[in-house]
């Protein structure tokens, strides 16, 4: 696959992420966030399923060999992710949880080094680091005192358990799964992970009743965020995995605050300047880890490009 073309997949994988945390803004004051879960990764299951079957062959095949793998894998990337961050920001704080999750790249790294045996380069660790100093750099709004400051619980940890879930997914997505294309692995493991929000929301709401009283526009919003926010952000990122290797492609991870905050610029809620500088930052350390700046200047192969 073009070079150019897998940069912009996972580009514009982290900006749909990005721009879920805009949309459910809008719909936060109407239906609760398991409810919200549920309705949009049973659109993104339906919606991805009918293209598998009508774009790819074999797919029994696939799904009889993997199973398991895709089992485990939808638990981990979308139950087990999604449930964590909803679960612990329930006893936490946003700040909290924005710093645990901006350990995401070092986490998948470190992950990727035990299960592929293969060292991260020194290039790679400068541009990780570079990133999570912008990433700092906002959350502490520019105070190490503030981050001395910050105090960890319960919350903490059951957010950090769905990073290290975030991790395995995106290790295990190309460790893990025989013989499957990037469209077949995000549809299975998206199938059975939404079996689980869907089970969990079940269990903790007791109906899906609410889901009738909420408006058009949110269930449209519901709808973006199932085919834009879902099905897109989450095929185009395993199209990364597969060219570019988890440890390169979780670096982009970082990018996803960078879009909330452009798109949030719409709404008229302008970035301070240490936000910006936050955002170069994390952009710049992108482009070093991933050594981006070299498809500009001496194009290589998509194959050592993604070592």
């Amino acid at each position: 696959m073009n070079k150019y073309l897998v940069l912009l997949c996972v580009v514009l994988s982290t900006f749909f992420w990005g721009s879920n945390f805009n949309v459910a803004a809008l719909i936060v004051n109407h239906v609760s966030p398991m409810m919200a879960a549920a309705e949009r990764f049973v659109i993104a299951s339906i919606t991805i399923l009918a293209i598998l079957f009508l774009r790819e062959r074999n797919n029994w095949v696939v799904l009889k060999k993997n199973y398991l793998a895709f089992i485990l894998l939808g638990l981990c990337g979308i139950t087990g992710f999604n449930l964590a961050f909803f679960i612990g920001l329930q006893t936490t704080t946003p700040i909290n949880g924005a710093l645990i999750m901006a350990t995401s790249p070092i986490t998948t790294a470190l992950l990727f080094t035990l299960f592929e045996r293969q060292k991260i380069s020194q290039v790679q660790c400068i541009g990780m680091l570079i990133s999570l100093f912008g990433v700092l750099l906002v959350i502490s709004k520019g105070s190490i005192g503030n981050l001395l400051n910050m105090q960890f619980n319960q919350g903490d940890m059951i957010i950090l358990l769905g990073n290290i879930a975030w991790a395995a997914y995106t290790v295990g997505c190309r460790k893990y799964s025989i013989g499957a294309t990037p469209l077949q692995i995000t549809s299975f493991t998206m199938l059975f992970g939404t079996l689980g929000i869907v089970m969990f929301a079940y269990y903790t709401e007791g109906t899906f009743s609410s889901l009738y009283n909420i408006s058009a526009f949110n269930h449209g919003a519901l709808i973006y965020m199932g085919i834009a926010g879902s099905v897109l952000a989450y095929l185009f990122w395993n199209v990364g995995i597969k060219n570019l290797g988890a440890a390169n492609t979780a670096v982009f991870f970082n990018l996803v605050p960078v879009f909330t905050m452009i798109l949030a610029m719409l709404n008229n809620i302008l970035p301070t300047s240490l936000q910006i500088s936050g955002a170069v930052l994390v952009i710049a350390g992108v482009i070093c880890a991933t050594q981006s700046y070299k498809l500009f200047f001496r194009p290589k192969p998509l194959n050592n490009f993604a070592k």
